[in-house]
């Protein structure tokens, strides 16, 4: 049943990794061809640009996202299963949705958006062959969820000693050190409140009530309060975890040591993330030396007649959002943008009027640029991870919780 998603995501990944890898451009007919034929009949699609790859590379066709779509409505109405003949669909729609979040957020160009969501189409559900199989790839088309995290999980070990390298490499030694040891109190806040969660998640199991759905919304919940009220949450951790114990030391031991070591390692993944960002992933350069397609690090805008630069990232403000419970950081007031860090880059107007703000003095001459880093691959690895194996994260999920 689940081969032939498997060949069609195996043509456009290893397609769009190539084009990805040794250009930086995703080909939507290398995906989701469909796309391409839409951008020519809107008058979406401008002038060819030069590459430098074969001119008959863009002309394969691989209608992965199509494929997908027509194969589950297939098995569908001949299961007479209206959800999983609609599974494509909606598996093709979350899959665009995830994308764009990270598009609009400056992580992603537009062709990582349809890598994802092709991959998406094809693998709505989890496949017979994943053995670790999440509830949003169960009974719910959303095995996206599972293909986005595997994806991002394949690459951390990779950028995490790629970024210690170099930090040891420049002699960044403090950074290094910042590393493993910054922000250790709010890490071990967080772990209180999280054994406070299954603290009070044990006491209302023992009730009876086993609605795992209410369980995990109320954890969610208690955690955005103890957020607010940090001493009520580390309190509440302390007799979380007394609890526990006297219900069952054992189970008590390995759930707050895993539950730890998981949330240290994010922790470190985290602040290598930081530092790869700035000390890796980043270089300042005059306005001399931004060409056309280059990313922006950093956001120039004009507000109230005032020309200004924000560097924080989209990650920062979001930190900053749910550590302040305060959304309006997530879309802080620019007035007229002039650039930003999108993931399409710099277009030849942006940077013409950036040389004249620098000339007119209302600009200091240093730009912050990303290095950009190819997606498509490692969105491909955990395609491959999601059809074969199951969701990592799920795993680790399940492995905190004692049941892996």
């Amino acid at each position: 049943m689940w081969t032939v998603p498997l060949i069609l995501g195996l043509l456009a990944g290893v397609l769009t990794s190539y084009t990805d890898i040794k250009t930086g451009f995703i080909f939507d007919s290398h995906a989701f061809p469909t796309l391409t034929l839409l951008g020519k009949l809107l008058g979406w699609e401008e002038d060819d640009e030069e590459v430098g790859l074969p001119k008959w590379i863009d002309k394969i066709i691989i209608p992965a996202a199509e494929g997908g779509i027509l194969y589950y409505a297939y098995l569908g109405l001949k299961e007479g299963n209206a959800l999983l003949a609609l599974s494509g669909v909606i598996g093709l729609v979350a899959g665009f949705i995830l994308g764009m979040m990270l598009y609009y957020m400056g992580a992603w160009a537009s062709g990582d958006v349809v890598v994802l969501a092709a991959f998406s189409a094809l693998l709505p559900f989890a496949p017979d062959t994943a053995r670790v199989v999440p509830p949003y790839g169960e009974s719910l088309p959303l095995y996206s969820l599972a293909i986005l995290f595997n994806s991002i999980l394949a690459v951390f070990p990779f950028i995490m000693v790629y970024a210690l390298v170099v930090l040891a490499v420049r002699g960044k030694f403090r950074e290094l050190g910042d590393v493993f040891t910054g922000g250790l109190k709010i890490t071990a806040e967080f772990w209180l409140w999280l054994m406070g969660v299954l603290g009070i998640q044990a006491a209302i199991a023992t009730t009876g009530f086993s609605n795992s759905t209410a369980l995990w919304v109320l954890g969610l919940v208690l955690i955005i309060i103890f957020s607010k009220f940090k001493t009520l949450g580390n309190a509440a951790g302390v007799l979380g975890i007394a609890y526990l114990i006297y219900r069952d030391p054992v189970a008590a031991f390995n759930a707050s040591w895993k539950t730890f070591i998981v949330l240290y390692t994010f922790k470190v993944l985290f602040s290598t993330v930081k530092y790869l960002r700035r000390e890796v992933l980043m270089e300042e350069v005059p306005v001399e030396r931004l060409r056309e397609w280059d990313i922006l690090g950093e956001t120039i805008h004009e507000l109230n007649g005032e020309i200004l630069r924000d560097r924080e990232d989209a990650f920062g403000r979001l930190k900053r959002a749910v550590m302040e419970l305060d959304a309006s950081a997530l879309k802080p007031e620019r007035g007229r943008v002039i650039a930003s860090p999108t993931a399409e880059g710099l277009t030849k107007e942006q940077i013409e009027e950036l040389r004249k703000l620098v000339e007119g003095g209302k600009l200091e001459n240093r730009f912050l640029r990303k290095k950009a880093m190819p997606f498509a691959p490692a969105l491909f690895i955990g395609f491959l991870m999601g059809y074969f194996w199951g969701d990592v994260f799920w795993w680790l999920v399940l492995k905190v919780a004692g049941f892996s």
